[in-house]
């Protein structure tokens, strides 16, 4: 075994009487390390972009949501409250109560869900309001998301004489009924901005208003918004809020508030690494050139040494662990440059996003470190040994 290892690392390390031999060793290994190096860091740039985008997305979408399982309202008891707040890795808890509505200001008409929230959503939440600020609790104030705004006319903002909120009124309908519509002034305080489609159709309003314009009571809610502590893991306080609240109450966790987003992006991340998987594949090819090289530049020594009782196999490790060399250190110096840059790039911000001045988004996940390190030692360790193999014909010649 020391044999095999001495003479893999005087082929890898040693200095050939051809040139050219040496010369194509050290470029494979400089292919490599450039092709693991560009592996990482697009998976880094992926990660950041992701979590970029999903702060946007998931602006304001809880940790967890708790909404009934068999109707869209339900009565929101103290049990309920105490069970969930006594769980020691929820921080807070708001009520929130949504109803479509039409949204009258001047002669334009808009729809939008409103949303009717209290006064700690602000804080459950992490999104923030672009213009302005959020309502009062008591007070008939509205925060529109600015593709609602633009539908109403920009001039409705913070006007003194608000804007109409309209809901059937299903409780006085009739054919005689000349008020089909209860309805409620309120004045635009804020406007947000996250993207559409949640621009164009989304309000938020005190939770007090809307139950007013409702007609429902002051404990009815259409789901309660749990932000937890740092660090918790959303997973397993959603498994612990199941067995506290039974099956009466339907529990998502903010991935599953959006699994058509996150399946999108599940399907985008194994397309990069795929395609990132083939650009590695074709850069050890130059690998299996070094060792053909080699193989063809000692095979007179190759000889000798099985004239001298050196086995077949034993010579087709030196040159196997000779392609572990040079790929692992290829890939070494790639991978730590990778995490040199990226590291320096979310420390120090030195590339911007074009036109924007923000810095370009990456992640040092561990996801992306044990990725690149699987495949691309599994691809070394299948390459090298394909390659050896021709060391059996080589000695035959």
């Amino acid at each position: 075994m020391r044999f095999t290892r001495l003479l893999a690392l005087r082929y890898t390390f040693g200095l050939r009487k051809k040139v050219a031999v040496t010369l194509i060793s050290r470029f494979a290994a400089f292919v490599i390390g450039v092709a693991v190096f560009a592996f990482f860091v697009v998976l880094s740039v992926f990660g950041g972009l992701r979590e970029f985008g999903l702060q946007f997305t998931h602006a304001f979408d809880p940790d967890i949501r708790i909404s009934s399982a068999t109707s869209s309202l339900f009565h929101m008891n103290k049990d309920v409250f105490v069970r969930v707040q006594n769980h020691p890795e929820v921080a807070l808890i708001s009520a929130t109560l949504s109803q479509e509505m039409m949204l009258r200001f001047e002669d334009r008409t808009a729809f939008a869900n409103v949303i009717g929230v209290d006064s700690l959503f602000s804080a459950v939440i992490e999104g923030e309001t672009m213009v302005g600020d959020w309502g009062q609790p008591d007070a008939y104030e509205l925060v529109l998301g600015i593709g609602v705004l633009s539908q109403l006319d920009g001039a409705a903002y913070d006007h003194p004489e608000g804007i109409r909120l309209l809901v059937p009124d299903k409780r006085d309908a009739g054919v005689l009924n000349q008020q089909p519509f209860r309805a409620q002034s309120a004045v635009v305080r804020g406007v947000f901005q996250i993207g559409a489609p949640i621009d164009e159709n989304t309000a938020y309003a005190p939770i007090a208003m809307v139950r007013e314009i409702l007609r429902t009571g002051e404990n009815h809610a259409n789901a309660l918004y749990v932000k937890l502590i740092d660090g918790a893991e959303a997973r397993a306080v959603q498994q612990d809020l199941e067995k506290i609240l039974g099956t009466a109450y339907e529990i998502k966790t903010k991935a599953e508030l959006n699994p058509a987003l996150y399946k999108m992006l599940q399907t985008e991340r194994v397309a990069v690494i795929a395609i990132l998987t083939l650009v590695v594949l074709i850069a050890l090819f130059n690998v299996v050139g070094a060792i053909i090289m080699t193989l063809l530049e000692k095979k007179g020594s190759l000889k000798t040494l099985r004239q001298l009782g050196a086995t077949v196999p034993s010579l087709r490790r030196v040159f196997f662990s000779q392609g572990l060399l040079l790929s692992g250190l290829g890939s070494s110096v790639g991978l730590l440059l990778a995490i040199l840059v990226v590291w320096l790039q979310k420390v120090f911000a030195f590339f911007s996003i074009p036109g924007s001045g923000l810095p370009y988004p990456v992640a040092l996940e561990w996801s992306s470190l044990w990725t690149v390190v699987l495949l691309v030692g599994g691809l070394t360790t299948a390459v090298s040994w394909l390659a050896s193999g021709v060391v059996k014909n080589a000695i035959r010649q």
